[in-house]
């Protein structure tokens, strides 16, 4: 056993300590507090106002003690250059050089087989149609004559015999022949025609037709048949009445057949002839558009086999420069879309209401029935939208400009150290400049609660990150007066211009960032003008969440599909009386169950009162489920509905070039619009 046998000595501040703890009751480090406690603790949130609040990204210079707005220069947008980059990473790189192989691959085949098909391949077909039918008659026209001959010789020839023996001079041969073998001819004998003579008793019906007949068909001959060069008399009552300076004798008969077999022969032979042609001409045809393609991708992959990924455009870079928020009027109180920045500041809430960071929870359900549970949210609202008219809330102006380039792969990422900016790898030839200037807005009203989803059999939304937001961009509370004519237009509207003011204004470098060089000036009327927009999105709540998940490497954004569930559809959908025939069907419910609305600049769910003890609401709700889009002259019609107004001075888009020469659309409503299901995937990532 080890003994220590000298003392150690302990502070006395450490052993008083030591025994107050021993001597205290039994507490606890963390101790856990309700939401209804918290409540009481921190109150409604934190809140947030803006007052005399103006701001615009410049150029960095140490030297100034303000912005170019508040120094008088001429320009002072040219010091816009601040920016905030963004580089998108983009591709799979992995799969890059096989997409690259591909591309370069399907380019150059479809040249290399554009190209054979002219030299190799166009034409084929048609020369050896004409050459095959030339070669196929050539070698079978006696073939196809004498087969011809053999068929329908017989044929030809007896429908000739039979038409003259219909004819009038062969009916009145027969009927006479017919009457002398009916008399009889052993007593008076028979005339003496040149054709057979039979003896016959008289009476002999059947022999006299059969007698009379054979006689026709030699007369026939002997008129126009094999046998007219034989003997015939001209002493007959025959000859006399129907041949004599009437009839000359030919032998038609034959030569007539002759010609119809020769035609006969010719209309085989020539189809003959185009079927094989056709046949030969295909098999040409097919053989060399054969070569032509093999000829092609041998061609595409000697080309394809040198493809680099390196020239390809695949890279992505965004600068946004100069974004400034102030008040929609300058010092001297006008409203202008020809610039971006007013040097003059804007109050945003009040005490009685303010922006609003806070926590929460729900009773909710989701995805399916009996699916419910307490969802806990955090939540970021603007100050809430007044009821009725309020102008005083739309008098923000946002500004900026962009500078959006598509990169070569290969192209250098050196980065300045002092400024962020990229050395080179920017092309102008490959970049897209364009500015973005907003009057007169208003995001009072909008929400975002961020919350994890219930469980979920769709791995998709099982207890991910969920979205509940309301997007209000307002301009106008009394749009449906809007005319055309209005002097103050550009007081409430987006302007989004592509044009610099001239080729000296544009810039010199591709970007500002790169060498630090002024800000481009843009031309003070060409763009797309949206007058008086107000757009109010749902996107997403607490019984349809809106969710941000992944799929692999792939980010998904998705508005959740709104399940068959009447106890959570009930809370989105909307039941629309005026419709004929409108049944809330077997679910249950009733007209009152349906809670979802319409979100527009007039109203947007259940109103909400200032403090629980007001006899009256005074602002606008937040929870519609529907979403509108409202640009220019919209009026507001009974049901919360709004209508485009059509009128000639209705105005709402607007295009100008850089004379100021307009052309109006007129005005736009996208009522009542639902968002089902939505999903947005990333691919290649």
């Amino acid at each position: 056993m080890t003994q220590f046998t000298h003392a150690k000595l302990f502070r006395q501040s450490c052993l008083a300590a030591a025994v107050s703890m021993l001597a205290v009751p039994s507490v606890y480090a963390l101790e856990h507090l309700s939401d209804e406690t918290l409540s009481t603790t921190t109150g409604e949130g934190v809140a947030l106002t803006l007052e005399n609040f103006k701001m615009v990204f410049q150029g960095a210079n140490d030297r100034s003690t303000a912005s170019s707005y508040a120094s008088g220069v001429v320009d002072p947008g040219k010091n816009d250059t601040g920016f905030i980059r963004i580089i998108p990473t983009g591709e799979n790189y992995e799969q890059l050089g096989q997409r690259a192989y591909d591309k370069i691959y399907k380019a150059a085949y479809v040249d290399a087989y554009q190209q054979g098909r002219v030299t190799g391949y166009n034409g084929v077909y048609d020369s050896t149609l004409i050459s095959s039918k030339a070669t196929y008659v050539s070698q079978n026209t006696t073939r196809v004559t004498n087969e011809t001959n053999t068929t329908y010789s017989a044929e030809y020839r007896g429908r000739i015999v039979q038409s003259y023996l219909e004819s009038a001079t062969m009916k009145a041969y027969y009927d006479q022949r017919y009457a002398d073998y009916k008399n009889g001819t052993i007593i008076s004998g028979l005339a003496n025609d040149g054709t057979t003579s039979k003896t016959l008793t008289a009476g002999q019906d059947n022999k006299s037709k059969e007698y009379a007949l054979a006689n026709t068909y030699e007369m026939i001959e002997l008129l126009y048949g094999n046998n007219s060069t034989g003997n015939l008399p001209t002493d007959s009552k025959f000859y006399k009445d129907y041949v004599s300076g009437k009839i000359t004798r030919s032998n038609v008969i034959d030569k007539t057949k002759d010609t119809q077999l020769a035609a006969k022969a010719l209309e085989t032979l020539n189809q003959l002839a185009s079927d094989y042609a056709k046949l030969e001409a295909q098999k040409a045809s097919d053989s060399a558009l054969a070569t032509v393609k093999k000829n092609a991708e041998i061609t595409a992959k000697q080309i394809a086999s040198t493809a680099t990924v390196s020239s390809l455009r695949t890279k992505a870079d965004v600068f946004i420069y100069g974004l400034a928020l102030s008040n929609s009027k300058d010092k001297n109180g006008k409203s202008s879309l020809a610039t971006r920045y007013t040097d003059q500041g804007f109050n945003w809430g009040t005490a009685d209401n303010p922006w609003l960071f806070h926590a929460g929870n729900q009773d909710v359900e989701q995805f399916s029935k009996g699916n419910t549970g307490n969802v806990g949210y955090l939540a970021i609202e603007a100050p809430l939208k007044k009821i009725g008219v309020d102008d005083a809330a739309n008098t923000i102006k946002l500004g900026l400009w962009m500078d959006i380039f598509s990169r070569q792969l290969n192209s250098s990422n050196a980065v300045d150290p002092i400024t962020g900016a990229p050395k080179s790898g920017l092309d102008k030839d490959y970049r897209l400049r364009t500015q973005v200037v907003a009057n007169g807005l208003s995001l009072n009203g909008s929400q975002v609660r961020i919350f994890q989803t219930l469980k979920s059999t769709n791995t998709n939304y099982n207890q991910t990150l969920g979205l509940a937001s309301l997007i209000r961009i307002n301009t106008n509370d009394h749009a449906e007066t809007l005319s055309i004519n209005d002097s103050d237009l550009d007081a409430r509207g987006i302007r989004i211009s592509t044009a610099a003011r001239s080729d000296l204004d544009d810039g010199t470098a591709a970007t500002p960032a790169m060498d630090r060089s002024a800000a481009p000036i843009f031309n003070e009327k060409e763009g797309l003008y949206l007058y008086s927009p107000n757009i109010n999105l749902v996107l997403g709540n607490m019984y349809q969440p809106f969710i941000v998940g992944s799929e692999g490497r792939n980010i998904i954004l998705e508005v959740t599909r709104i399940p068959n569930v009447p106890s959570i559809y009930s809370k989105i959908y909307t039941y629309y009386t005026d419709i004929p025939g409108n049944s809330t069907g077997t679910s249950g419910l009733t007209v009152a169950d349906f809670k979802g609305s319409t979100c527009n600049v007039y109203t947007c769910g259940t109103e909400i009162k200032g403090n629980s003890t007001d006899a009256t609401a005074s602002y606008q709700g937040r929870n519609a489920t529907h979403s509108s889009i409202a640009i220019g002259t919209v009026e507001k019609l009974p049901n919360n509905l709004l209508n485009a107004k059509s009128t000639a001075e209705a105005t709402g888009i607007v295009f100008k070039d850089i004379n100021g020469q307009s052309t109006n659309l007129g005005s736009v409503a996208i009522d009542g619009v639902l968002i089902q299901h939505l999903k947005i995937k990333t691919t290649g990532l």
